[in-house]
């Protein structure tokens, strides 16, 4: 028979023992909560449609900056006892990517830097401006439906990853919902950032699968782009997607004609101005360039009417 080991070293081995112990306790712990929440996340890296990576359904994944711990929706998602009927026009703001111009892009104007968007949704507020979703101003446009005083939407156009990582908390902050206009394929966001933003109240709005410019498609492909998109959108996210949003702003009656075919209540367009009730797959817009500020939205505003 072997001989017994010093008493050093068989303390040792028995903390090691008691270790090992300590941390199959807290591993299967943790397994039985997840289990029993339902909760199943995938951290998001990085982004792009390659190797894009998708939760669970009603995963969630790395909380917002600025989200609450209570319900996720954020005050304006549902009309407020102060609404009133709107039958008026109404601004669409429209913004790509939240950020500084990457070197050599084609459209350094689309980059909005992060503190001009956040002064300038403080800016709105302080004007009594009020964020709601194109789905709210349709609702009082053509139904029964309630807005605030001086409603406005704020659109995302594309799927870009400060989409969520800084507009969606920023507007959480005000209590408003925003509008992503969203490409089927080839998205930043990770689908259960979609989800978040989709459950804190924001309208998910198709942008066609691959961003082509609708007028040069046959009649097949142009159809795919739109009944396609929705399709898959839908099937994702698990909402209407009734507004569609027309890639560069480019369409004909042609294409009209096959966005109301696939079911679309409305369209926006990049046409500038003031988006009206009589003008619904036409919908105007307010474009928001990197370099405008404050006062270059304040001009944009007042030259569509606002």
């Amino acid at each position: 028979m072997a001989a017994p080991p010093p008493p050093r070293i068989a303390r040792r081995r028995e903390e090691r023992r008691r270790q090992v112990r300590r941390r199959r306790v807290v591993a299967l712990a943790l397994l039985a909560a997840l289990a029993g929440g339902g909760v199943y996340a995938i951290s998001s890296h990085g982004g792009g449609s390659t190797g894009r990576r998708a939760s669970r359904t009603g995963a969630r994944g790395p909380r917002a900056s600025g989200e609450g711990t209570g319900s996720r929706l954020v005050r304006n998602a549902a009309p407020q006892p102060d609404w009133a009927p709107h039958k008026g026009p109404v601004p669409i703001l429209m913004y790509h990517v939240l950020g500084q111009p990457i070197s050599g892009a084609p459209y350094p104007e689309l980059f909005v830097p992060r503190a001009e968007f956040r002064k300038q949704m403080d800016w709105l507020d302080r004007q009594g401006y009020q964020g709601v979703t194109l789905d709210e101003v349709e609702k009082a446009w053509y139904a029964n439906g309630t807005l605030p005083r001086k409603p406005i939407v704020i659109s995302f156009d594309d799927g870009y990853r400060p989409q969520y990582t800084f507009a969606f908390p920023q507007l959480r902050r005000h209590g408003w919902p925003g509008m992503l206009d969203l490409k089927a394929k080839g998205s930043d966001l990770y689908t259960h950032e979609v989800k978040q933003m989709i459950a804190a109240g924001w309208e998910l709005a198709s942008h066609t699968i691959n961003h082509l410019d609708l007028t040069t498609l046959d009649a097949s492909s142009l159809r795919q782009e739109l009944q396609g998109s929705r399709a898959i959108l839908r099937n994702e996210y698990e909402v209407p997607v009734d507004n569609f949003c027309y890639p560069s702003g480019r369409y004909d009656d042609t294409v009209i004609a096959a966005v109301k075919a696939a079911g679309y209540r409305a369209a926006t367009t990049t046409d500038p101005g003031l988006a009206s009730r009589d003008q619904p797959y036409t919908l105007k817009r307010v474009r928001v360039s990197g370099g405008d500020g404050v006062p270059g939205l304040a001009a944009s505003l007042a030259a569509a009417g606002a």
